[in-house]
């Protein structure tokens, strides 16, 4: 393949690459990709995934300026309601909510500092033992530690699973 050839992959493309390897910071971004992981999950046609992404990027253009309090927090309430809007009526209900808790747990996971989402990431999908991520990572098992207590306690607080019932009624 040379140079130049490659198609350019559109903003909020997921890539294979897990989600500790580069910063989710933009809030637009980090929306798109939760809306597209729901929509693929649930395996809805381009047709609805391109609905889908309008009604979320309509929800995102309502954004306040930065540094509202909680503004982040508001819009991915917004998004939840819109994706669940969307795709309530062809999807049972159970298994919408199980793939947008999920969507949402690896938002969360996305906001957390680099070094939780590594250790967290290298722990629970990869296995690894806090020996192990301690060697992989060139820190001390009780730096691992610590950062995998803080990383799960962030997430556990974050009251996804609340965020995405609420979404669903």
């Amino acid at each position: 393949m040379t140079a130049g050839t490659r198609s350019a992959r559109p903003p909020g493309h997921l890539s294979a690459a897990p989600p500790w390897s580069s910063g989710a910071d933009d809030l637009e971004v980090r929306m798109v990709n939760l809306a597209y992981r729901v929509t693929v999950s649930t395996g809805c046609s381009r047709r609805t995934r391109a609905r889908v992404w309008r009604s979320v990027s309509r929800v995102v253009a309502t954004r306040s300026p930065a540094g509202a309090p909680n503004e982040d927090a508001r819009i991915r309430g917004l998004v939840l309601a819109a994706v669940h809007g969307e795709l309530a009526a062809g999807i049972a209900r159970d298994r919408l909510r199980a793939v947008l808790q999920e969507a949402l747990l690896l938002d969360e996971v996305a906001l957390l500092p680099l070094r939780q989402r590594f250790t967290l990431w290298a722990a629970a999908v990869q296995r690894r033992t806090v020996a192990e991520v301690a060697e992989l990572a060139g820190w001390t098992p009780a730096q691992v530690a610590r950062l995998l207590r803080a990383a799960l306690r962030t997430v556990a607080k974050s009251g996804y699973g609340q965020a995405v019932t609420e979404g669903a009624r």
